[in-house]
């Protein structure tokens, strides 16, 4: 597959790496490679955050489309979540995201979606790939048949109308007050969708970081600074709070008692909740839960612990949209996630965080529980995560080199069956991620700085 492009984006400084002269070429190859295997021309959904530099990076994106004859269609400030969901809905053949998840506003992704609203295949990647150097011998499209771009005004009614489809739930199961709710939107592309969702849910919602001025982006806030949403729920007795990254796509919660709840334990609590729910019927619900759940090599101990006790099986991925997205495909699974705080679910093509805060305050709703006693199904294991930068050269070498891998095995055989150590090269930059995991917090620690040295020591 192309080193190029892969189906997790295309990530860069804006405007200088990820330039207005490579998204002209990339609207140009795709809509060439993408026009190959149809008998009309393609027609693309555009959407992006309100980082400063989505629009004029969109702008040539679409020039470049209508230049290879594709049709552009325009969504605005949207998730690229809500954009996925309206390709699987409607008629178009792909989705291009300028969007750049919990990354400061300097920063883009690019991410290309199938017309089901998953990330693209990879041979279709590859195809475009071969058409984006400049030397490649495209023919571009004369004046009487180039493309078309498209301004959509009705993006907001479309996407609040498919989550309120995935959400119907009928008045007389909420029980109990009405719920106050802090959202946090991080200034990003939930800003102006975050607040109709959840007064449509029945929720009384105070919001924080709901105004993008293309800068602010995840500035201090949303999933990359907790801190300030949990003395807001504190301070203002809030039932629960919510944090999202500027794309969407995550969520991270926070219960009554200012407890944060990573993305395992909101799983849990949705397990838990389906669970009940087929008990309660009697036989007249499909048990998706003996299917089980995806969960990444990243999932928490705890949760493990926890879905073996309730006999439900877990499929194990690597923490990428396509693996888990792929791994509830084939196994037929409602559930998937890990402790990141991407959730998926077998109605949505991608993971959204609308959509998990709000299945998560409908449990809420249903059982008349608080947060924290929902959450108390699943013991969370303490987790120590550190990073090393290592030189280029070393990249992919530092895994056969005895001194750092005899190291990490003898701390994992002292280690044993209390806890877990993950390490492993990150994709895009030249830096290893270590991960310990274990209930003795100070003990995995200590083996997760001592390995940090040891590869500091062979890779200077």
């Amino acid at each position: 597959m192309s080193r190029f492009l892969r189906p997790e984006g295309l990530r860069g400084v804006a405007i200088t790496e990820i330039s207005c002269e490579l998204m002209l070429r990339l609207g140009r190859a795709a809509a060439q490679a993408v026009g190959r295997s149809s008998n009309h021309p393609p027609v693309f959904y555009i959407s992006h955050d309100p980082r400063r530099s989505a629009e004029a990076l969109e702008a040539a994106l679409c020039a470049g489309i209508c230049a290879g004859g594709g049709i552009a269609h325009v969504l605005g400030v949207v998730p690229s979540s809500g954009m996925a969901m309206m390709l699987a809905a409607e008629d178009a053949e792909c989705g291009i995201a300028l969007t750049g998840g919990d990354l400061p506003f300097e920063s883009i992704c690019v991410r290309l979606y199938s017309k089901t609203g998953a990330p693209m295949s990879p041979e279709l990647l590859d195809a475009i790939s071969a058409l984006l150097p400049s030397t490649a011998a495209l023919p571009l499209k004369s004046h009487q048949n180039c493309g078309l771009i498209s301004r959509q005004t009705d993006t907001a009614k479309r996407y609040l109308r498919l989550l309120a489809a995935r959400l119907n739930t009928p008045a007389n199961l909420t029980r109990g007050k009405k719920l106050r709710i802090a959202l946090d939107c991080a200034n990003g592309s939930v800003s102006g969708y975050a607040e109709a969702l959840f007064r449509h849910l029945g929720a009384e919602v105070l919001l924080m970081n709901y105004t993008p001025d293309g800068i602010n982006i995840n500035r201090e806030c949303g999933v990359q600074s907790m801190e300030p949403l949990i003395e807001f729920v504190k301070d203002y007795n809030c039932d629960a709070g919510f944090a999202f990254d500027g794309d969407g796509g995550r969520c991270l919660a926070v219960d009554e008692s200012g407890e944060l709840l990573n993305g395992d334990r909101m799983l849990a609590i949705l397990c838990e909740d389906k669970l009940e729910q087929q008990k309660q019927s009697n036989g007249s619900m499909p048990n998706v839960m003996q299917r089980g759940v995806a969960a990444t090599v990243m999932s928490n101990l705890g949760f493990l612990r926890y879905a073996k006790e309730r006999v439900i099986p877990v499929h194990i991925t690597q923490p990428a949209p396509q693996f888990v997205l792929d791994k509830m495909h084939n196994f037929g699974l409602a559930f998937g996630g890990d402790g990141s705080g991407y959730l998926y679910f077998d109605d949505a093509p991608a993971p959204d965080g609308l959509l998990t805060a709000a299945r998560i305050l409908q449990v809420m709703q249903r059982t008349g529980k608080p947060l924290s006693v929902l959450s108390s199904v699943m013991e969370h294991d303490p987790q120590v995560a550190v990073s090393v930068r290592i030189p280029p050269y070393w990249r992919e070498i530092w895994k056969n080199d005895p001194q750092i891998t005899r190291f990490i095995a003898a701390c994992e055989d002292e280690l044993g069956t209390e806890g877990r150590i993950l390490v492993r090269e990150r994709r895009d930059d030249a830096s290893i991620r270590i991960m310990l995991e274990g209930r003795d917090f100070r003990r995995i620690n200590n083996y997760a700085f001592a390995i940090e040295e040891a590869i500091k020591s062979r890779t200077k």
